[in-house]
């Protein structure tokens, strides 16, 4: 059944920003952790939904990491989950560029 009133979450995509260091992966960019430590704060909030690197090929750090990601936030307005996207020290070095969007979940 569509839930006409279902829940709104806001999708961060990450892509290489102006500071991404080619040919480097995902995981030993600089400023990486800070990243990474930032959404596991935000994650510990209960902010985090989800969140993950995109792979070219599948086993998690085993496997092949694709360049960028998307956390997809619980926030209670899109100027709430612009704000968290934006905050993210990744973003703000220019390791990564965001672009956030509105999802409505009518399928939950």
């Amino acid at each position: 059944m569509i839930d006409h009133n279902g829940p709104h979450y806001y999708v961060v995509f990450q892509t290489p920003g102006p500071s991404w260091v080619e040919g480097t992966a995902y995981n030993e960019q600089p400023g990486f952790m800070d990243h990474v430590n930032y959404v596991s704060r935000l994650h510990d909030q209960g902010k985090v939904i989800l969140s993950g690197p995109f792979m070219k090929e599948e086993g998690g750090l085993s496997g092949k990491l694709e360049n960028g990601g998307f956390t997809i936030f619980k926030a209670m307005n899109l100027e709430e989950g612009t704000r968290l996207g934006t905050d993210d020290p990744g973003a703000r070095s220019g390791l990564l560029n965001v672009e956030i969007k509105t999802l409505w979940v009518p399928f939950h």
